[in-house]
């Protein structure tokens, strides 16, 4: 039996040049990333050596503007954690505000990351792990900040679930027109759409931008087994972010979008009733309007902007429906 060939992508030809220019020598791929739908290929990474070492190169073609190399250089010059790290930067190219690659240390084979959806006593640990994130990371950007960074936290998150709506419209329009059905209907969207960007305006109001990774949850965190390092990955998203999103971020890492969308809607809830549990000022104000936004942008990019099959896009978005009821 022959083995399928994948379709070579400007990301597999730019690989092949940066291993003639750098002499990285690839071994294997590792990851192959999506913009949501699998016809927006967005990222490569790949296990290889350089100069005698092991080492990955990840290269980046996304449509969301990123400094990758530079920032996760800068988090490893300034931290000063003896438990957490970055992996080490060999070497590096950006080339446009969104494209670029870089060729980093390999994790030691004893190095795994988290399993989603986590299990309590994983839970207790990783939440060990965000807070050693939080005391080490910058207090303050390292970097001058894009235009939308400085919008207040509320027209921060209207700015962005506006370009998730806008991805949603499109891919129905897409579907509309091979006369096939569409999945978010808007009798039912719309309303609950308008009363979740009052939440989240009414809420984020009162909250502060802050510094952030942008994308810390268990699949970013590999806890070396042998010396308790953890390693953290993917820096790509650093960026300003309103206060308490990466708390409902990772809720909606772990469980809204990893947990069994099969579920009936009492048992798929209690694993975000668990996270929920954590006791921190003004939490839950906090996490309603969080969840709220996790919810629209879910709807919207995550389901509807995506390639997934019909079936599991109905159960999904009722399942959604049901959380967003409870909130709004």
């Amino acid at each position: 039996m022959k083995e399928k060939i994948m379709k070579k992508t400007p990301l597999d030809v730019w690989a092949k040049e940066i291993s003639r220019k750098t002499g990285f020598v690839s071994k294997k791929e590792i990851i192959r990333a999506y913009y949501y739908a699998t016809d927006r290929f967005r990222s490569l990474i790949l296990t290889g050596q350089y100069q005698n070492k092991p080492a990955i190169l990840k290269i980046y073609d996304d449509p969301r503007i990123s400094e990758e190399p530079l920032a996760q250089i800068k988090f490893n010059q300034q931290n000063k954690s003896k438990i957490l790290r970055a992996p080490q930067v060999y070497k590096y190219e950006i080339v446009s505000p969104q494209k670029g690659w870089l060729i980093m240390e390999e994790m030691p084979k004893t190095a795994v990351s988290f399993k989603r959806p986590l299990k309590p006593e994983q839970r207790k640990e990783f939440i060990k792990a965000y807070l050693e994130y939080r005391k080490n990371f910058p207090a303050r950007p390292n970097r001058k900040l894009n235009l939308a960074e400085n919008l207040p936290s509320h027209k921060f998150h209207a700015f962005r679930i506006a370009r998730w709506f806008q991805l949603a419209n499109n891919k129905e329009a897409e579907i509309a027109l091979a006369n096939k059905k569409t999945f978010i209907d808007p009798k039912k969207f719309i309303p609950r759409y308008i009363k979740g960007l009052s939440i989240i305006d009414k809420e984020f109001k009162n909250r502060k931008m802050v510094w952030s990774h942008g994308l810390f949850n268990p699949t970013k965190i590999f806890k070396d087994q042998t010396k308790g390092i953890y390693y953290l990955l993917d820096f790509g998203h650093n960026k300003m972010y309103p206060q308490g999103y990466e708390l409902s971020f990772i809720i909606w890492a772990d469980w809204i979008i990893e947990a069994d969308w099969q579920m009936n809607y009492a048992n798929w809830k209690k694993g975000i009733d668990q996270w929920l549990k954590l006791k921190i000022k003004n939490f839950q104000s906090l996490m309603k309007a969080g969840l709220v936004e996790r919810c629209l942008g879910t709807i919207l990019a995550d389901i509807g902007a995506t390639d997934q099959p019909g079936k599991e896009k109905e159960k999904r978005i009722a399942l959604i429906y049901q959380l967003l009821d409870e909130f709004i």
